[in-house]
């Protein structure tokens, strides 16, 4: 009987614990989607902390100084679908027109468009046959 009662007493608490670890990951939970897949469903993903993968649109970077803070502006598109970035604050060396960029930060709604309020921009090193390729695809679109 004292046995049985010391197994039970273990798996509570083995599974209680586990719980907990589970709990407190799913609420530090991101998701990683790629432009076209975050718009397929962007209700799902509104008001959600989520990575966001794309390239920045040629053109499409407007920054500008507001108390004492860069902001910016910008298209970031994959598979022709196309979703405005807002961000602040320092950029990667590497982001620039047709970079690969990852957006960290929360998909809202304004005035019935869907945006990313990015806090962090992480742009790829991208290799030179890459860039090429970007290159290309932006002259064949123009």
């Amino acid at each position: 009987m004292n046995r049985t009662l010391k197994i039970l007493l273990s798996l509570s608490i083995i599974g209680a614990a586990a719980g907990v670890l589970l709990y407190s990951s799913m609420s530090e939970a991101e998701y990683y989607k790629h432009v076209h897949e975050v718009l397929k469903d962007p209700q799902r993903f509104e008001n959600t902390s989520l990575k966001v993968h794309g390239f920045v649109e040629a053109g499409s970077i407007v920054e500008e100084i507001r108390d004492q803070n860069i902001h910016r502006s910008f298209i970031l598109e994959y598979e022709g679908q196309r979703i405005r970035v807002q961000h602040s604050g320092p950029k990667p060396d590497t982001f620039r027109d047709l970079s690969e960029v990852v957006a960290r930060g929360t998909l809202v709604n304004r005035d019935g468009e869907f945006q990313l309020e990015a806090e962090e921009l992480m742009a790829k090193c991208p290799s030179k046959y890459e860039e090429n390729k970007r290159s290309r695809q932006a002259e064949i679109v123009q």
